[in-house]
């Protein structure tokens, strides 16, 4: 850095101000992708946790398994970009104070806003991201995650019901299958329910098939008999050429009616239909707002970062309680965001403390850098000059 502002012309400061800009732009960029990227591979890893018994038990590939875990990726990139952010900014300008480059470049004549210039270029980037992800991308990956959960619903005779294996879709419910024959027929059915622990059912069918339904997957059991045990121990037999199992694969698992409010486009939560509950009417009101306000905090705690740091003068020693003081304004604010997103469901008035925290607290932040700076600006003389002070 030094040695780029060598290289300048001392009386050139239009052209050592791009590149200070330049300069902190890279510092900032890397720290904040590589910190994005560390906090979505630990969400990842978290969520991918849900679908490893799909893979171990149920046979489903590890490409599903995959598809199922990605898509789920962009619902929390819009939380993780604006703490990511504020991560690498903290750390960029606290190691730039640390080292006195800040010192530097504020003697080469670098004023407040050129100091936050480049971080708020990022964050800028940061936001029209978090608009992309929020209002197009998340719907859209949200949509095709339900789709694919449904097409391996519909799949289910070869995910989960393996021949020669006992197979448990759900805890309380156990199937055996013999043989899957080439029509796609199965033959020697075992089902065990014990989903109800007061009267438990023991099913047994020569033969029978999967139907999709729209209230979800059955098996047609098709020559067999029930067994059920009742309380005071007697078992009854029943004798069927028919019989029906609601296999319940998934919690859930009903025909796919009204959209879910993360699948919604911005249109669509504007202009929800009508006839719906005001329960869910609450929901979309407020799913609406943290799709517009959310992006913002990506803005918000880059300002709230810079805040403590760049106010008064550079000072190793106070560097770690300006940091502390960041920190606690940050969280403050995300806390805040997240009560008021979940009040708005129940009070359409919450969104406005949503939106003055967000911008009351980048607001401070300013104030906190520039205050003292536009304090000091002297009045212009008519000629553009700066009066020069009378004894």
């Amino acid at each position: 850095m030094d040695g780029e502002a060598a290289s300048q012309p001392r009386g050139s400061m239009p052209g050592y101000m791009p590149l200070a800009t330049r300069y902190l732009f890279r510092q900032l960029l890397l720290p904040a992708l590589a910190i994005t990227a560390g906090l979505a591979a630990v969400v990842w890893l978290t969520q991918s946790v849900r679908f490893l018994d799909l893979i171990v038990n149920r046979g489903l590939s590890a490409l599903v398994f995959v598809q199922l875990t990605i898509l789920l990726l962009p619902t929390f990139l819009t939380i993780i970009m604006p703490i990511a952010l504020f991560c690498a900014v903290v750390t960029v300008y606290s190691r730039l104070i640390s080292d006195r480059e800040l010192v530097v470049l504020r003697a080469a004549g670098l004023g407040p806003w050129a100091l936050i210039r480049p971080a708020m270029m990022l964050a800028g980037v940061f936001t029209l991201i978090g608009y992309l992800l929020s209002l197009y991308i998340v719907p859209t990956f949200t949509r095709d995650f339900r789709e694919l959960q449904i097409s391996i619903r519909s799949d289910v005779a070869a995910v989960l019901l393996q021949e020669g294996r006992f197979n448990s879709p759900v805890p309380g419910l156990t199937v055996f299958v013999r043989e899957r024959l080439p029509s796609g027929e199965l033959a020697g059915i075992l089902v065990q329910d014990e989903r109800n622990k007061a009267a438990p059912v023991t099913m047994m069918a020569a033969r029978g098939g999967l139907v999709a339904t729209d209230t979800g997957q059955r098996i047609v059991l098709v020559d067999g008999n029930r067994q059920e045990r009742s309380p005071d121990g007697r078992v009854s037999f029943l004798y069927f050429d028919r019989y029906t199992v609601d296999l319940a694969l998934v919690a859930g698992d009903a025909a796919p009616g009204a959209p879910d409010r993360r699948e919604r486009y911005l249109s669509q939560l504007l202009n929800p239909e009508a006839g719906i509950s005001d329960k869910f009417r609450g929901e979309l009101r407020s799913e609406l707002h943290q799709r517009l306000a959310w992006p913002l905090y990506n803005l918000a705690f880059t300002l709230i970062a810079l805040g403590p740091l760049l106010a008064g003068e550079f000072s190793r020693r106070s560097r770690w309680a300006r940091v502390v003081v960041a920190a606690a304004a940050m969280i403050a604010v995300q806390l805040a965001g997240i009560m008021l997103t979940s009040a708005i469901v129940t009070a359409p008035l919450a969104a406005i403390p949503l939106y003055l925290s967000i911008f009351g607290a980048a607001a401070i932040a300013l104030w906190l850098m520039l205050g003292r700076h536009l304090r000091r600006i002297p009045p212009q003389a008519p000629d553009g000059t700066a009066e020069e002070a009378r004894a």
